[in-house]
């Protein structure tokens, strides 16, 4: 995230210093603002420094620097490229701009002073480490085969038997992202898939190598839930994470497997799109017309994303979506997330009142909800997943035939 940010006010201050010879320079300024935001990065940004290492009795104290290294919360830090993999606690002190937090697992690599990383709310660093048992697999989508992840409940009584729930993760995330997700609805019974999908390792790239907002990435979704049915899946929750939450959003209300959803789970939607892009724009300060015209130019097809044709903002708005529900949805937002303002979240609540939950917490960062307040978090997302109805009969469902692994 922080790269794109950094990346993002880059392009902007290009087109900025253009706009100045014209109007050509206001298209170039346009232009760089919609590129960046449907390109890929390559590589994460690592804003966090690890100053020092300090021992206390059994304790390993990490004094770490930089952006967002004192959020609330316990974390993973990544480290050396992603090699490294450690589980930070809360912050216990802070000293001359240096946060201290306790290592609580080092799950591979070795800590070391200067080394450099980036603090994120994954916490899992693989499916194994959940604790469940745990087939890697692939699924066809219409690019060609992803890898996924089944996670499995330890006990499934016979009414849970037929239940599966799809965990889709964010923008330049990983399937990792998701892994908070599957243990809650492993009590209730819900047998997991976790997906990859266009653009990510391990799957295919979308169409120009670019994401869709979403729109590309449902058709991702809808072939993972034609997954689960050919594996038995009677009824499927779909669970998404920021660009995870438009994709499922979009395969809950009008993908081809729409019928087998019973109810949507979300956390850090993106749920308004051109709101959203504005937002982001004015944090790199640039002016509204600049977003604007980016905007256009993306749904006119004219910078080119992951869908032919152009990205259909107007579905990517929270009254349409709203009247495109049709099953129950939790929707975790926070007032503290900067990057997906929770006014979309708040927006789509307020429309759709008899099927949306919204749980709204005052902190945790984008999709860091659950690092704030693990219990919290862990028990209304159960509770929800319990408590959802089988869906009715909205059609039939084709479903055609996939080896399995």
């Amino acid at each position: 995230m922080q790269r794109w940010e950094s990346k993002l006010s880059r392009a902007v201050g290009y087109g900025l210093g253009a706009a100045a010879l014209g109007l050509a320079g206001v298209v170039a300024g346009g232009t760089a603002l919609a590129r960046r935001v449907v390109t890929p990065d390559l590589s994460p940004a690592e804003p966090v420094l690890l100053d020092r290492i300090e021992r206390e009795d059994d304790r390993i104290i990490v004094w770490l620097r930089g952006r967002h290294a004192d959020l609330p919360g316990q974390y993973s830090l990544l480290f050396n490229g992603d090699a490294g993999h450690a589980r930070v606690g809360p912050v216990l002190a802070i000293d001359r701009g240096a946060v201290s937090r306790q290592v609580l697992q080092v799950d591979r690599g070795v800590l070391q002073a200067g080394a450099r990383g980036r603090l994120t709310g994954w916490w899992y660093a693989t499916p194994e480490a959940v604790g469940l048992r745990t087939e890697r697999i692939h699924y066809e989508t219409e690019l060609g085969a992803a890898e996924a992840w089944i996670l499995h409940p330890p006990k499934v009584r016979r009414s849970q038997r037929g239940r599966w729930a799809v965990h889709v993760h964010g923008r330049g995330a990983l399937p990792e992202e998701t892994l908070r997700g599957v243990l809650p609805l492993a009590r209730a019974g819900i047998t997991s898939l976790v997906i990859s999908y266009r653009n990510d390792p391990g799957a295919p790239a979308g169409d120009y190598g670019r994401y869709g907002m979403g729109v590309a990435e449902s058709r991702d979704v809808d072939a993972a839930i034609a997954e689960t049915l050919r594996r038995g899946a009677q009824r499927v929750t779909l669970f998404g994470w920021s660009m995870g939450g438009t994709a499922v959003l979009r395969s809950g209300t009008t993908g081809r497997y729409a019928a087998a959803v019973d109810g949507l789970i979300l956390d850090s939607p993106a749920v308004d799109w051109p709101a959203l892009l504005r937002h982001q724009a004015a944090a790199v300060a640039a002016p509204r017309p600049l977003a604007d015209l980016g905007i256009t130019l993306l749904k006119r097809g004219v910078v080119r994303g992951g869908e032919p044709g152009g990205i259909d903002f107007p579905s990517l708005r929270p009254q349409t979506v709203g009247r495109a529900l049709q099953v129950p949805v939790l929707l975790h937002a926070s007032r503290g997330d900067s990057f997906v303002p929770c006014a979309g979240a708040e927006a789509l609540a307020a429309s759709r009142p008899d099927l949306v939950q919204l749980r709204l917490q005052d902190e945790g960062e984008h999709v860091k909800l659950w690092n704030t307040d693990p219990e919290g978090w862990e028990a209304a997302t159960e509770q929800f997943a319990r408590a959802l109805p089988k869906p009715g009969w909205r059609g039939d469902l084709l479903v055609p035939p996939v080896r399995l692994d």
